[in-house]
């Protein structure tokens, strides 16, 4: 015949292997011997838990307390469980009471930091945080989650002295290198920032959010070979719109046009290219020569920004170009309309009204452009031509 700690051996033996519906069965074998041993609740509790069962779980850790209300184990584990279900009141009364009962336990003022996180009461996770380290300055897993707390609440200036002596215990941490260059980021101390970026680069040259961030300080800083550098290895791992626009940019920043459309059009294939996508790619087309496809991507851009009187001017320069003068002017006319004037819209609808016969029309465009450009000597002559 077994005995009750046969069951619980078996019990535990069958937990340790994953076959929690047996352990579970081996440790009710117990209670049926012995129903007033906390140990065995305790293990059932957890056997229940690993199963996933939180309900019954919290249960069996009641009735061990019942039995022993002293036990810190279950205690803690009773407020974790209703931490996890989302009850966090209950856990902060068991997470009390195990305190009330051992008031230098670290680990549980951890955890009831912990908790007060869950809860958004950072102020008090902070107090508690800031105990626990004023005990053990060393302990550096808290430290970090004070600087984390700082961080939240933008405290960057605080949060740079925890991350540095979290980094000093962890000097091959990639993370809190990057997280320092975040703060420092913040802090608009520009060059620690790429100082840690890069060692977090180096550390862990998979990090692709670090070289991303790092790019966008050396873009920043107009170091963009650099930039290009680190952003083209921030997307190697997957395609990210925000990226393929800003490295199509820069390509068209360096004069690499073809690679900055093939950039832009990666953006549009993804389904992400808004007005300033086809606008970068008009632009670039009409600069490579390439009027129809210009005029194609800037009327895309108007389908998504219509109030945009740079391209409305943009597509009437180039119906100018082609001498589509109803076009160019119909163009030009809707720049106008929203606010856009300058000399050399004028100069341009005087000389198609001079083609179309109408010198009147042509002398007041022209007298316009030279209020707005009085120094334009073609402007000028050709009033004088006309006599006005």
């Amino acid at each position: 015949m077994q005995t009750v700690q046969d069951h619980i051996n078996l019990g535990l033996a069958f937990t340790v292997s994953r076959n929690f519906a047996q352990a579970i069965s081996e440790f009710e074998r117990a209670l049926s011997i012995n129903p007033d041993d906390a140990e065995v609740h305790s293990h059932l509790a957890n056997a229940y838990v690993f199963k996933g069962d939180y309900d019954k779980g919290a249960e069996e850790y009641a009735k061990a307390l019942k039995l022993n209300p002293m036990n810190i184990n279950a205690l803690m584990k009773l407020g974790k469980l209703h931490a996890n279900m989302g009850k966090f009141e209950k856990a902060l009364e068991e997470y009390k009471k195990a305190i009330e009962i051992k008031p230098k336990d670290l680990e549980l003022k951890h955890g009831l930091g912990d908790l007060y996180i869950k809860m958004d009461n950072l102020d008090e996770a902070l107090k508690i945080y800031r105990e626990i380290l004023d005990l053990k300055p060393e302990y550096s897993e808290v430290r970090f989650k004070s600087g984390y707390i700082y961080e939240t609440r933008k405290k960057h200036t605080e949060a740079a002295a925890e991350y540095e002596k979290v980094l000093q215990a962890n000097p091959k941490s990639s993370g809190i290198h990057s997280m320092l260059g975040n703060v420092y980021r913040e802090l608009k101390d520009y060059s620690k920032a790429v100082e840690y970026y890069e060692k977090a680069v180096k550390i862990n040259p998979s990090e692709t959010g670090v070289a991303y961030n790092l790019g966008i300080l050396y873009y920043n800083q107009g170091k963009f070979e650099q930039a290009l550098k680190e952003l083209l290895r921030s997307k190697n791992s997957e395609q990210n719109s925000d990226v393929c626009l800003l490295v199509g940019e820069i390509y068209s920043k360096l004069g690499k046009k073809k690679e900055a459309v093939e950039e832009y059009k990666k953006v549009a294939e993804m389904g992400a290219a808004d007005a300033e996508v086809h606008k970068a790619l008009g632009y670039i087309y009409m600069e490579e020569g390439q009027p129809d496809d210009a005029i194609t991507e800037y009327k895309k851009a108007l389908d998504k920004k219509g109030d945009d009187v740079m391209i409305l001017e943009n597509i009437g320069n180039i119906y100018y170009k082609k001498v589509m003068y109803r076009e160019a002017k119909d163009y030009f006319n809707k720049a106008i309309e929203r606010g856009r004037e300058n000399g050399d819209i004028y100069y341009k609808m005087g000389n198609m009204a001079l083609k179309e016969s109408k010198p009147e029309d042509a002398k007041k465009y022209w007298r316009r452009s030279l209020e707005l450009s009085p120094d334009n000597e073609i402007v000028k002559k050709n009033l004088k031509l006309l006599g006005g």
